[in-house]
């Protein structure tokens, strides 16, 4: 009987210790499960937007275009071709008023003069380039702003310019009186190009000087390989 007590006792205590090693573990297994879930639930993230966009290198300059294009003559740019034109364009002959300078032509000029009195001094350019420049209303605009003045219309051409033969070819007859600075000039188209006769300076020298420069232009010859 006692060794049956006994027995009946130890497997009581087994049992007993099962039980509590069963609710243990179901605990543990919550707790991990609880973590999980913790763990698991999901966390939002702010990515933001991939930027597509494409930034393309700027096409490399022409060297050989810039260079040709670069130099100026007064507020004018020489393009290129017009150093071409001009060598092309033929000679020009004409008489030297008395006591101005004649300067060697260089460049696209075809004659370069200069005069100095006690008014100040000026300068005679001739220049030519293939076509109309812009036209005629443009050309005396450019003239214009070189002496102070605004731009005029072509109902104001009327004002400061007049009907002139250059060379025995009609041409335009240029009077733009500035401020400390005036210009007398003559523009002639001739045989698909423009010439310009730019008279610019102290406005007292150029004015006091239109007589001659008239006679100037009275006395210009161009070379004509069309007749």
């Amino acid at each position: 009987m006692r060794q049956t007590a006994h027995t009946t006792k130890s497997t009581r205590s087994a049992t007993a210790l099962k039980h509590r090693l069963r609710i243990c573990c179901l605990s543990v297994f919550c707790l991990l499960g609880f973590v999980a879930c913790e763990q698991a639930e999901p966390t939002s993230y702010l990515i933001p937007k991939e930027d597509r966009s494409l930034t393309m290198p700027a096409p490399a300059a022409d060297s050989a275009k810039t260079k040709a294009s670069a130099p100026t003559n007064g507020s004018m740019r020489i393009l290129p071709g017009m150093q071409a034109a001009a060598d092309e364009a033929g000679g020009v002959t004409y008489t030297v008023p008395e006591g101005w300078e004649d300067l060697p032509a260089s460049g696209i000029r075809k004659a370069n003069l200069k005069v100095s009195d006690e008014n100040g001094n000026a300068e005679l350019t001739v220049l030519v380039f293939p076509g109309d420049v812009g036209g005629r209303l443009a050309n005396i605009n450019r003239w214009r702003g070189q002496v102070g003045l605004d731009n005029a219309t072509t109902d104001d051409l009327s004002k400061f310019t007049e009907t002139y033969s250059i060379s025995q070819h009609p041409g335009l007859y240029v009077r733009l009186e500035g401020g400390a600075q005036s210009i007398l000039g003559g523009l002639l188209p001739f045989h698909g190009s423009t010439w310009f006769f730019k008279f610019l300076g102290s406005s007292g020298t150029v004015l006091g000087n239109e007589g001659k420069m008239k006679a100037f232009l009275d006395s210009v010859q161009l070379e004509d390989s069309h007749h």
